[in-house]
Order: C-alpha cells, then structure tokens, then sequence
C-alpha cells in the first residue's frame, strides 16, 4: 500500500458462492490467511484480505500485460510474461500471487509500526475514514464526479464483508498518516528540521497564476449540440497581441496580475472568475493541469509573465496569460499553516516513507513470528477474477435494433 492514496480493500463475507473461472468454493467459515505474534503484535488476517490483495494485485499486472504485444482484449493474460514498474519480470499468474502476499502481509506492517511508535490519530480524522469506506461501498469510490459503480455490487458476489473492507482500506490509510506523522514531524525518528523543508519548498513549489483567454466562440443547434469555431486569424492575432502588451506591461513597468486580469475582464469581456491566481504546489502537479502551463513556468523568473497558446490547430485555441510570482517571498508564511506544511513534509517524505514500509513488511515476511495459511490461501486463483466477455450473435443485434 502506498501512502496518502485512499486504497480500496476487499474482504470475504460469510457467503458461499461459485466463482465464475473455475467455479471454486468459497468457504463458510472465516479462514485466515496470515498470524502475526510476537511482543510487539498479535494480529490475524482472514483470508478476505488475502482476496482482495489478489484482487489488487490482478488489476495492477493487468496494466502491465496490456503493455505486451500478445495482449489481447477480453482474454485472460495470467499466462503472459509482464514487466512491472521496477523492470521485474514474471508470469502474470505467480507476479499476482507474490505481490498479493507483500500486500497482504503490509497491513500487518502497518499495524506493527502504529504499536512500535505508538502513533495516534483524531477522532475527526477515523470518523471521517468510516464515511468515505461508506461511501464507497454503496455508491462508489467515483460517485462525486458522477460515476455510480458501488464497489459493493462489484465485490459482494465475490463474498466481501464491509468490516472488513473498511478496516483495509481508509482505516488503514488513517494508521499510515499517523505514522508518517510520529516519524517526520518534529520530536519524531525522522523528523525534518524547519530549514530544510523550507528549502525543499523554494526548490520544488511555485507560485504562480494565469488567466485563460477563449479564441472561439460556441454554438448551440436545435437538437442541443455544442460546436466550436474557432475566431479567424486576425482576431487571434489581435488577442494575443493584447495579452502580450498586459505580460510586457507586467514585465518592464512592474503592473500587477491583478490589474492585468481586471484589463483582460474588460478587453475580453470574460469572467475575473476564471483566473486562477495565488495558487502554490509542487510545479510538477499544477492545478491547470495543462503541461503547456508548467513549461512555461519553468522557463519564467519570479514576477515574471508571458502568453501561451494552446490548440492553436483546433476549433477551440486558448491563449494564456501566465504569470510566476516571488516563491521567497511566500515561504515562511505559507508554511506557518498546519495543513500546509504537512502537505509539503508529505511531498518531501512520502516517497523515503513507502520505502521504508515495504522494508518493515519485507521483515515481517522473513519473520519466525509469521504464520502463513497456505492451505486457505492456496484455494484462490488469480483466475477467480477473469470474467469472460459476453458473445454477440446476430439475434441478439437484430433484436437490439
């Protein structure tokens, strides 16, 4: 599991049914999978969480097996050689069930550590992870942006239990944040002195804004239908060269954003809305999402502005005014803020933090403390979890039309 990212985790319920590949059995009783005991920690996995890493594990060596020319859409690929994100290679099938193991057996790394440096979370913060865990059962991890697919209809037939599901997956992520947050923040084993993190922020973050410019105008026919057209070009050259004369302005004679955006809101009769200003994170991760932004940036000195265009070729060109402010200038304050500066300890630390996880769960794995139900966990296939497609006959599209 990795840090900061809300993983979905799914376990057995007392539920008996037939898989779909191989119509294997799932058993009545709640099985584990793994026992962790020693001094430190007593902790026991059922075989649900075993289930659902295998689950995991299925869906990330798919990724990886669509990359290989022998992919074929709607065909099982567990007998495929696939490449993982280290440059390991295996057969889908056995790289499934070994990263299945470390998945598994992580959560019990998760619980060792919270025991080991006897991290603490908020209420706020666990109530909150049993809503989301809610919320995403019934309706979806995606139902905020419209799309309805609750991971219980997917996952149930499967025989899942929501107590389960819940301890794996945000409950699981709120134990990781309070690690992170006794190793890293100050006092802690790995704490990062104020300096230093200052410094990671003036060499990552950027401050910056820019105000979009439409070069087209949009149509709306009888039957509802939007069209673009994008303006001709001598009114594309005239809008440019109006943001120019504002980023020229802003360069030689020092006018502020904010006065250029008020100009841009008159000359181009658009919304002062639009313009996304003051706006600092990790240069990379720009909330503009638009690499033609961050490249531009990247290219800026501080107080700095210049225009860009984008789909110049298309029915909908944009035209930018991007500006780069003072990052010095912003720092200490910035970092003043709680959430703030645990947002960018996170960046700084979250990569070093996984890593030394997967250490703590390499540990476990090689541990006399760890008992392993190979009798359980050998009853599950990675094949459970291949559905193939449906067929289409002719009848069937006759009868559709």
């Amino acid at each position: 599991m990795k840090p900061f990212k809300k993983v979905i985790a799914i376990v057995l319920a007392l539920v008996l049914i037939a898989s779909v590949a191989g119509c294997t059995p799932i058993s009545m009783s709640k099985e584990w999978s793994y026992d962790y005991n020693d001094d430190t920690l007593s902790e026991q996995l059922d075989i649900g969480v075993y289930i659902y890493s295998l689950y995991q594990a299925y869906n990330t060596a798919q990724t990886y097996a669509e990359k290989s020319k022998d992919y074929k859409e709607g065909e099982s690929f567990l007998d495929l050689e696939i490449t993982d994100d280290d440059g390991n290679k295996a057969v889908a099938k056995d790289w499934i069930k070994t990263e299945a193991e470390k998945i598994s057996v992580s959560l019990l790394a998760i619980d060792y550590m919270v025991n080991k440096y006897d991290a603490t979370w908020d209420e706020a913060s666990m109530s909150s992870a049993e809503t989301q865990s809610k919320n995403a059962w019934e309706m979806g991890p995606y139902a905020s942006y419209g799309y309805y697919q609750p991971l219980k209809d997917e996952l149930e037939p499967k025989g899942v239990s929501y107590e389960s599901f819940e301890k794996s997956s945000y409950v699981a992520s709120v134990k990781q944040d309070a690690i992170f947050d006794v190793l890293y923040n100050k006092g802690g084993e790995k704490a990062v002195a104020d300096k230093d993190l200052e410094k990671f922020f003036l060499n990552k973050y950027v401050d910056y804004s820019y105000i979009p410019v439409n070069m087209y105008t949009s149509e709306t026919n009888d039957a509802g239908e939007s069209t673009s057209v994008a303006f001709g070009k001598k009114k594309i050259d005239s809008t440019v060269d109006k943001l120019n004369d504002y980023a020229n302005q802003i360069n030689s004679e020092g006018l502020s954003f904010d006065k250029a955006v008020k100009g841009c809101v008159k000359d181009f009769d658009i919304s002062e809305s639009s313009a996304v200003k003051d706006t600092i994170e990790p240069l990379s991760t720009t909330k503009s999402s638009n690499s033609d932004i961050a490249k531009a940036l990247k290219s800026l000195k501080a107080n700095e502005a210049k225009v860009i265009t984008v789909g110049e070729d298309s029915d909908s060109p944009i035209a930018y005014l991007v500006f780069k402010g003072d990052i010095n200038a912003e720092a200490k304050d910035y970092l003043k803020d709680s959430n703030n500066h645990k947002s960018v300890l996170q960046n700084m630390k979250s990569e070093e933090f996984t890593e030394y996880l997967e250490e703590v769960t390499e540990e476990l794995l090689k541990s006399d403390a760890l008992t392993k139900n190979s009798g359980a966990i050998d009853k599950y296939d990675p094949a459970i979890f291949y559905e193939k497609p449906e067929e289409t006959t002719a009848s069937d599209e006759n009868s559709a039309e």
